[in-house]
């Protein structure tokens, strides 16, 4: 917390601020210095107000966002204490062995990754919930699952239908239709086989059969559970472990598939923990072909979030976690970077293996460091060299069997966890003491202002002309020609055929009428990100950036004119980039409903999504494509009536003059 001395500070320079505001309005006649000067008050006022809430953050949640399968879970059980040792069977050198291991307490088994997004919180009682997926929602996926059963019989590639493993094995859990080994004699030998149960009965009885059996079995309306306590028929550790592994896989028929789990972990399991430190941690649902995800939004936009991005190490940073990194900072008004963490996660003894580094794993993790700087230079992405963080959850266990090396004690790994974690407060340090610098900054501007001398006619004059400068920046569209809007629609189509290749993703997207929320897909969203800009070098970030900067200049350029516009005119800066961020932002939310006006109704009434159904299984003539049709059908609906790209030009011409006069009315014009 703040400590009162600040508090105490940040009130007294916020009153000041007020008094001032309230004298010059209360004056002679405004003129435009008074305007700017008021304005300028005004804009101070409203940061300390949002500075003042940022450092009363008592808590702060540590979210973890990566690429399926990097490790995030390892590295969240270790760092938080949440493994044990368990008597498990191994085989080594061809034997089966049952050894002593070190396990993660929300391993889910070898190669697979939880179900769905995971929060981890300390109590005082250890107990699982869940947010459960609905009724609908269930069904949906029981029938993508026997689509893909029947898809196997089908010889054309594009038609195959894949479900992600995790899906797959909640589905065959719920509907107990499991893949089985089973004993076959042949002759004098027995072989063992694995059958799939649920093909098997596809084979005998087909599609309809299948679907009603694993509806039956599936007894989706009694799965109303959402929450189970630690019971003390066993260890903490087990039980978490445990159940923990049940509701992600849904083995518990009184529970449904979880959209979310929170996982409340008692001081007796988090003893020597860092965990209370935190409001809590959070395990996000692994990226995949769409890193820039509408869920992780609510993450990425919060000021109580400390973002930790993770890569594996020899690929860091990892394409996916450039594409959601570089789309953010693109914001300059919003100081993600202040938040924003590159996690790296080296494995067996890599940071040793790299060049020049002379088997020495400080080195190695140094010049990965310089290696990833370099990376985000050329990206031209702010970031924190001081958020540049390495943790090996296994640095010091055995590869064979995941126990402690005996060259290396408790306390080699305790430091490691220690120093991940000093590392992480001190990006939350940091940005605090960024943040009182800035209100040491306001309080010395303040005082410039009040000091400030009238402005001379000269100075006035450049100031009038700055502003006509401006005002003839306010058409967008003698900026910009038209033709450039004209891609947009083709960027989207393409965006939406590339990410989602899959033909049966498509087809669910379809069936939910643009959604689908296994996938946290959302197509309406992605029209949104997409006109506005995936990084500054795409669409409305592209097309208006020479006239961006054009703004930044002029504005630049008063600073020259008079010593009290040097205080005064940084601020409108700082104020034009917000707008900016506006502009782009309301642009790309106009998109977003116009689609989903577009496309509607988002029902089984819908012409449109009918004929995206009928493309389902339909016989093709040689070289025509499923991807290709519903591309084309979709293109034809975004070009209907008015198009979304003239929609797109006229948005951004709208909101771009809204811009301008912003800017301008920084000045008292209109």
């Amino acid at each position: 917390m703040l400590t009162i001395q600040w508090q105490e500070e940040i009130t007294s320079l916020q009153q000041s601020l007020k008094r001032e505001i309230a004298k010059i309005s209360g004056g002679s006649e405004l003129n435009i210095i008074k305007h700017i000067c008021i304005n300028n008050l005004k804009s101070k006022l409203d940061r300390l107000d949002e500075i003042e809430k940022i450092l009363n953050i008592d808590k702060y949640q540590i979210v973890f966002i990566g690429t399926i399968g990097q490790g995030k879970t390892t590295a969240i059980c270790h760092l938080f204490n949440l493994i044990s040792n368990f008597k498990v069977s191994k085989t080594i050198n061809g034997k089966s062995k049952d050894v002593i291991e070190t396990r993660e307490l929300l391993s889910t088994g070898s190669g697979r990754t939880t179900i769905c997004e995971v929060v981890l919180k300390a109590a005082n009682k250890t107990y699982i919930e869940i947010e459960p997926y609905t009724i609908d929602e269930m069904e949906n996926l029981i029938f993508d699952f026997c689509d893909s059963i029947s898809s196997k019989n089908v010889p054309c590639s594009e038609t195959q239908i894949n479900i992600s493993q995790e899906i797959e094995r909640a589905i065959r859990n719920m509907i107990d239709l499991k893949k089985v080994n089973q004993s076959i004699v042949d002759g004098d030998k027995t072989k063992n086989t694995l059958v799939d149960k649920a093909k098997e009965l596809f084979d005998e009885a087909g599609e309809d059969i299948l679907k009603k059996t694993a509806l039956n079995n599936a007894n989706i309306e009694s799965r109303t559970k959402i929450k189970i306590e630690f019971d003390n028929q066993t260890t903490e550790q087990q039980w978490i472990k445990d159940t923990f592994a049940a509701i992600n896989s849904v083995q518990l028929k009184e529970f449904a598939i979880p959209r979310k789990i929170s996982l409340y972990v008692s001081n007796e399991v988090l003893s020597g923990s860092n965990l209370f430190q935190f409001d809590s941690v959070v395990d996000t649902k692994g990226l995949d072909e769409n890193p820039i995800r509408k869920d992780l939004q609510k993450y990425i936009e919060s000021q109580d979030v400390i973002c930790l991005f993770v890569s594996p190490f020899n690929s860091a940073p990892e394409a996916n976690i450039s594409k959601l990194i570089s789309y953010h900072l693109a914001s300059k008004s919003k100081d993600f970077h202040h938040r924003f963490v590159t996690l790296v996660l080296p494995r067996r003894n890599e940071p040793e293996n790299v060049n020049e580094s002379n088997g020495d794993w400080d080195i190695g993790v140094q010049r990965k460091k310089e290696e990833i700087q370099t990376t985000f230079r050329k990206l031209n992405l702010d970031f924190f060299p001081g958020n540049i963080l390495f943790y090996d959850a296994l640095r010091y266990y055995q590869d064979t069997i995941v126990k402690l090396n005996e060259f290396y004690t408790e306390e080699d790994v305790q430091a490691d966890k220690n120093e991940f974690i000093d590392a992480v407060s001190g990006v939350v340090k940091r940005r605090r003491n960024i943040l009182l610098e800035e209100v040491k900054t306001i309080k010395e501007s303040f005082t410039k202002i009040q000091k400030g001398d009238a402005l001379t006619e000269t100075e006035v004059k450049a100031i009038e002309n700055a502003i006509q400068k401006l005002k003839s920046l306010r058409e967008l569209g003698k900026r910009i020609p038209s033709f450039v809007y004209d891609d947009f629609i083709n960027k989207f189509i393409n965006y939406y055929r590339d990410t989602y290749p899959a033909w049966n993703t498509k087809h669910a997207i379809h069936r939910n009428f643009g959604y689908y929320k296994p996938r946290d897909i959302d197509i309406y969203f992605d029209a949104q990100i997409v006109a506005e800009g995936i990084n500054e070098n795409e669409m409305l970030r592209k097309f208006t950036r020479e006239a961006k900067d054009e703004i930044e200049n002029i504005l630049q350029e008063l600073t020259a004119a008079n010593e009290s516009l040097k205080t005064l005119i940084p601020e409108l800066i700082k104020e034009f980039y917000v707008l900016y961020d506006d502009f782009i932002y309301e642009v790309g939310l106009k998109i977003h409903n116009e689609t989903l006006s577009k496309l509607s109704p988002q029902s089984e009434q819908s012409d449109f999504w009918n004929a995206f159904m009928a493309e389902r299984g339909r016989v093709r003539p040689r070289g025509e494509r499923y991807g290709d049709n519903v591309c084309l059908i979709f293109e034809r609906e975004l070009e209907t009536e008015t198009s979304l790209n003239k929609f797109l030009q006229s948005k951004a011409e709208y909101y771009w003059e809204k811009l301008v006069l912003k800017t301008i009315g920084f000045f008292g014009q209109e």
